[in-house]
């Protein structure tokens, strides 16, 4: 059995909406695949290595097969994992492995899980792991789609040529996620309304996505940009992508938790063959509309 869920890009509020406000996030036609078969013990191959369950090197994989066992009975299995998104790269590979390693399971075992639940088990992975989480990445890759958060209104994006570059730098979700809170509680009175125009950002930003204005949203992608940076969570190899993509008259922002991952800017076909010529981790995607996908 093999069954595949999108990775996923913020357009808008990552960090932000953690804490209740409005975040743009969309599924993207990046995927991670999960072949799952039988075998007397627990092996996952991945990637990043082979291991049994290891809450180290596979805490997502581990994380879902506890929970799966608490609600029906499975002594082993292997899974093989691969990805078209870069590990760590801020684009949702988390969320995309603990779906596909759901959605293979109650395949495999006949468990009868539907798309909410497999979502809420995805969710509960996601706080285990992370500590604090709001819960979108597992959302959009369970279901496809582009979205308002939190309200989880669909939004229809048409016409947006998203340009990711990856920084090769990863990106820790945890670390950052809880550098922003340990600020947030030694400085509420400043960090509170940094997450409100964050916030209005999101809001006129989807404005702009309904009407297809791209100036207005390259220029959103630079103020959330300046927000995100003065909470701490770009860095110097984020810094450097995003000045090179404003020589060339662009706007750009970090996407995910930051501190390493990938920025993304909006651009032509043009303008991905420019940037893939000085970044070789660059990707040109759609957004994508379906969620967990069984292939059989």
């Amino acid at each position: 059995m093999i069954c595949s869920a999108p990775g996923k890009v913020f357009l808008f509020g990552e960090h932000a909406v953690v804490y209740g406000r409005h975040a743009v996030v969309s599924a993207i036609n990046l995927r991670t695949f999960v072949k799952i078969e039988r075998h007397p013990d627990f092996v996952i191959e991945s990637p990043i290595g082979t291991t049994g369950l290891d809450a180290i090197t596979h805490p997502y994989v581990t994380e879902a097969i506890h929970l799966i066992q608490e609600i029906h009975p499975i002594k082993g299995c292997r899974f093989h994992i691969t990805s078209e998104i870069p590990v760590s790269s801020g684009l949702g590979s988390s969320a995309a492995v603990t779906v596909a390693v759901i959605g293979a399971t109650n395949e495999e075992f006949n468990i009868g899980l539907g798309r909410d639940e497999i979502y809420e088990l995805a969710r509960k992975v996601e706080k285990r792991v992370q500590g604090i989480a709001s819960g979108t990445d597992p959302f959009v890759s369970t279901f496809g789609g582009a979205y308002q958060i939190p309200e989880r209104e669909k939004i229809d994006i048409k016409g947006l040529n998203i340009i990711i570059i990856y920084t090769g730098q990863e990106s820790n979700t945890k670390k950052m996620v809880e550098k922003v809170a340990e600020l947030r509680n030694r400085f509420p009175d400043i960090i509170e309304p940094i997450f409100d125009a964050i916030d209005q950002i999101s809001l006129r930003g989807i404005q702009a996505i309904k009407t297809g204005d791209l100036d207005e949203i390259n220029f959103l992608f630079g103020m959330n940009q300046g927000l995100l940076k003065s909470i701490g969570v770009s860095s110097e190899s984020i810094d450097a992508i995003i000045t090179d993509v404003e020589r060339h008259g662009k706007r750009g922002k970090l996407t995910g938790a930051g501190g390493g991952g990938s920025v993304i800017t909006l651009g032509s076909k043009e303008d991905y063959k420019m940037l893939k010529s000085l970044y070789p981790d660059t990707f040109l995607v759609s957004l994508e509309n379906e969620g967990l996908k069984i292939h059989g």
